[in-house]
Parts: C-alpha cells; sequence; structure tokens
C-alpha cells in the first residue's frame, strides 16, 4: 500500500521558498518588540518605551508618539491625534511623604481621578463627550494605583477622531505618576501587546540619597 502524505524529494524549489518565506513571516511575528529604556532621576521611575516612535521629553514628561507601523520617519511627523501615544507625567507631592494607603485614597479620591481625565486625556472641557467605564483603585505596597478606559469622542471640524484610552494614575507617598496609553479607535486593539508591554514596564526607583 502506498504511503500518505510526501515522500522524499517530493518538494520542490517553488514549495520550499514558500515555506521559507512563512518561516521568516512567523519568526518576525514572534519577535520582541525593540524597545529604549527611559529613567528619571528627579521622579525616581523607569519606563520602556518602543523604538520607532518620536521620543518627546519635558519638565517631568516622557511622551512616545508613535506611527501605525513604527516607522521613525513617518513618526516625526505624525499628529499625537491620530497616532498611538505612550506617556508618563510625574510630579512631586512633598506634603503626602510618610502618608498611609488610606490616606492617599482620601486625598485623591475616584472622583477627583474622574475630574481630570477628559482634559488629560482627551484635551476635552466638555466632560459629556468623555465615556469614563471600568474604573479601579487598588493597593499596591505603599502606593495607590486608579485605572479606567477611557473613550475621547471624535472632533470633525479638526478631522480627529474617536480614540481610546487605557489611564493608570500611582499615587506614591511622595510622587504622582500619570500613565496614558491612547490610539485611534479602530486602531487600538491593534496595538493592544505595545500598550500592555508600556504599562508594565513602568518601574518606580528608590530614591537615591
Amino acid at each position: 500500500m502506498p504511503r500518505c502524505g510526501f515522500g522524499k524529494g517530493a518538494i520542490g524549489p517553488g514549495l520550499m521558498l514558500l515555506a521559507a518565506v512563512l518561516a521568516m513571516r512567523v519568526a518576525g511575528a514572534q519577535a520582541p518588540a525593540q524597545a529604549k529604556t527611559f529613567e528619571s532621576s528627579q521622579f525616581h521611575y523607569a519606563v520602556a518605551l518602543p523604538a520607532g516612535c518620536r521620543h518627546d521629553e519635558g519638565p517631568g514628561t516622557i511622551e512616545a508618539v508613535c506611527s501605525p507601523d513604527f516607522d521613525l520617519e513617518q513618526s516625526a511627523v505624525i499628529s499625537n491625534a491620530s497616532a498611538l501615544v505612550l506617556a508618563v507625567a510625574a510630579e512631586t507631592v512633598p506634603e503626602d511623604a510618610g502618608k498611609t494607603p488610606g490616606e492617599l485614597q482620601q486625598r485623591y479620591g475616584e472622583a477627583a481621578f474622574r475630574e481630570e481625565l477628559p482634559e488629560a486625556v482627551c484635551g476635552e472641557s466638555d466632560k459629556a463627550r468623555v465615556k469614563i467605564s471600568n474604573v479601579k483603585d487598588v493597593v499596591e505596597d505603599s502606593r495607590v494605583v486608579y485605572t479606567a478606559d477611557v473613550v475621547c469622542a471624535e472632533v470633525k471640524f479638526l478631522q480627529i477622531g474617536e480614540r481610546r484610552a487605557l489611564v493608570r494614575h500611582v499615587i506614591g507617598s511622595d510622587a504622582r505618576y500619570r500613565l496614558v496609553a491612547r490610539a485611534l479607535a479602530e486602531d487600538f486593539d491593534k496595538q493592544r501587546e505595545r500598550i500592555d508591554g508600556f504599562l508594565a514596564s513602568f518601574k518606580m526607583l528608590p530614591a537615591t540619597k
């Protein structure tokens, strides 16, 4: 009885080339995303941001502005409104030194967290145009972490489409950190791996004397 399947020498040059191309595509899909780590000695944190993005730094802020395919030349000119934006803003709060998580929750409650999201995430003064959902707060070690999903309404006269964002505020006993990952609504899920990697990479560093 003849064997089923391919015998020795049955794979021709065309099939070998196809197999090589498929292997390259799989390898490329599984390759770890390149990233650059940024550290702030002033605000005691580190975060990894994707390569192929425009990295804008300011007082207490770092922002990666990325084109959909993470092309450096395109990222250099793309607008924040249509890009994947991964941002950290930090500020020291000396008066919070030594406060317990419970005291921090009283000082920075859910209402205050919600209050600043429309302007900070969407640049929107009309709060009714911003949808906030899945608000959570947890205590991690000595800090309080607030998270939320945000949807920014489209701005037709500026030709800005609807955007989605994942927001995380980390409130420690001497500093606050605001992490935002935002993209056009149709691109958000496509970039979820990058977004999760950005959030997971954020680390608070011990203060040096």
